[in-house]
């Protein structure tokens, strides 16, 4: 069951990842039977002379043998059949020690386990390592964040009645830093009025982001000597010496964004580019970036975030 928090008039819930959901899919290696005093000899030489595993660093090399009467056998995973056939493998170990070894097919998780459920269940096809994910750890809120989280979505909720009903992405839109427990920025979709088609309020509110950090910069002094230098830290480093600042390194970095409605792909991904810390959003869209792709926890791309969707309670 998912976790739930109580802010409130909502109740907040997280989406899983896209590893949490994902089924066991499995891949076929071949392993040999052995004693035990042979186990590094046999992993020397299939470090050597067969193909390197790749992608299941997760799958354990070494087993016990469970086969009745079998106390103190061994399984020994040798290599991926996806990289040599049996002829081929035959033809590696033929005129060596292991000729006469009994080598079998066997099937082993092909990902790794990224939930302690999906670990019992892959490891019960084949032994693989386990570490559970920091990011998988139950989201627990201060009674203020709870506050700061309804203030947020509330604002964006009175946004909505004015702004156009735009069926399939987010309408209104408001940015918070939970450090100050402030509104940073907040914005409508404007797509009908403005006649532009990239006026989705995600990237407006980004706009106003970025405006504001560009007066900052503006204003900065600049050195005595009047050489056009300015005498300020450089801004991916300016935040960690100034509590009062709205954004870090990254243009959003670590803000919270609210919608209403949850953002397009498109917003999506601009929200990755600008390293947002968490979204929040109350309506779903079968066509949205978090629903449809998972692009909060993609692992093609180059940051990932925590995605809520929210409920009136």
């Amino acid at each position: 069951m998912a976790h739930q928090i109580e802010c409130g008039k909502y109740t907040v819930e997280r989406i899983p990842y896209a590893e949490e959901q994902q089924e066991l899919v499995t891949e076929d290696v071949f392993i040999a039977r052995i004693a035990p005093l042979q186990t590094s000899r046999i992993l020397q030489f299939a470090g050597k002379s067969l193909p390197k595993l790749d992608g299941i660093e997760h799958v354990k090399r070494v087993k016990r043998d469970t086969r009745a009467g079998n106390t103190n056998g061994l399984l020994v995973v040798l290599c991926q059949c996806k990289y040599l056939d049996r002829s081929q493998f035959d033809a590696v170990v033929q005129d060596t020690e292991w000729a006469d070894l009994e080598i079998l097919v066997v099937k082993v998780p092909s990902n790794p386990p990224y939930t302690s459920a999906q670990f019992e269940q892959w490891s019960q096809v084949w032994p693989v390592t386990y570490r559970p994910p920091l990011k998988l750890k139950k989201p627990e809120f201060s009674s203020d964040e709870k506050g700061y989280v309804e203030m947020c979505l509330q604002a964006a909720m009175q946004m909505k009645s004015n702004a156009a009903d735009t069926e399939n992405r987010a309408r209104a839109v408001v940015m918070g830093k939970l450090q100050t427990r402030k509104i940073v920025a907040q914005a409508a979709d404007t797509t009908s009025e403005s006649g532009h088609p990239l006026r989705h309020a995600v990237m407006n509110c980004i706009a106003l982001v970025a405006d504001r950090e560009v007066a900052r910069l503006t204003a900065e002094p600049t050195d005595d000597n009047n050489t056009g230098e300015s005498n300020s830290v450089p801004v991916k480093r300016s935040h960690e010496l100034c509590e009062d600042r709205d954004v870090g390194g990254y243009l959003c970095e670590g803000l919270d964004v609210f919608a209403v409605r949850e953002p397009c792909v498109m917003c999506t991904m601009a929200l990755v580019h600008s390293r947002i810390g968490r979204l929040f959003f109350v309506e779903q869209s079968h066509s949205g970036g978090i629903s449809r792709y998972a692009m909060h926890s993609h692992k093609a791309l180059n940051h990932n975030f925590t995605a809520f969707v929210c409920h009136l309670s």
